[in-house]
């Protein structure tokens, strides 16, 4: 779909394909995890309030949402290795790629975070870390930029990133578009559009680094 050469080196990482498939399953955890832990919450309002107050004091049952994030904070940080090793293999920029999957994992640890420290506690600003995803898609275009068979997930991943910026600076109170009233709705927005391409990339990169494993097929013979 986006491009799946791989030529990968001898120090190829043998749980590199596992964990790009815990990358396409990280996000299913999150947005299931609030999707449960709001229903189980009568009278939410998914508007006004934001997604932490799902894990507070006022909700009926926290522990839902907190365990939840805690999982798909760990699968996050998973994802982030497998994005930085199968990003070098692809495009062999090291640092570039490194930093692709340290976003990734920033945002696993703020989930983590999120279920660790409930809101309203002081500490639960640290999941902030999260927002790391917004850089994410930036640094993956760049890291295979150039690269051939990789330039539709390249092109893709950059245009996301745009977008996703468009939506936080939206999020922020850029020409005042957001309200009091619908602060959820743009948070909700802001990380459903980062989780969705951090399926998608993973999804592209397994398959692609699948399929660099796959044995080269014997020559015919006469």
């Amino acid at each position: 779909m986006f491009g799946l050469s791989f030529q990968p080196g001898s120090h190829a990482v043998r749980g590199t394909g596992a964990f790009l498939k815990i990358g396409v399953i990280a996000p299913a955890i999150m947005v299931a995890d609030v999707v449960v832990a709001q229903r189980l919450f009568p009278g939410f309002d998914a508007g006004a309030q934001f997604i932490s107050e799902l894990g507070g004091p006022k909700a009926p049952l926290p522990e839902v949402f907190n365990y939840g994030m805690m999982l798909a904070g760990l699968a996050g940080l998973l994802a982030g290795a497998g994005f930085a090793h199968a990003l070098e293999e692809a495009g062999g920029r090291r640092v570039v790629s490194a930093f692709a999957g340290l976003f990734v994992a920033l945002t696993g640890l703020g989930a983590f975070f999120a279920g660790v420290f409930h809101w309203p506690d002081p500490m639960h600003r640290a999941c902030g870390v999260g927002l790391g995803i917004q850089f994410a898609p930036l640094f993956a275009a760049w890291a295979l930029w150039g690269k051939p068979g990789y330039r539709r997930l390249a092109n893709f991943s950059l245009g996301w990133f745009f977008g996703l910026l468009l939506v936080f600076a939206l999020l922020t109170g850029v020409w005042n578009v957001r309200t009091g009233h619908d602060v959820g709705y743009w948070q909700r927005g802001h990380a459903f559009l980062g989780l969705l391409w951090l399926a998608i990339a993973a999804w592209t990169l397994e398959k692609g680094w699948r399929a660099s494993l796959a044995p080269d097929p014997a020559p015919a013979t006469a």
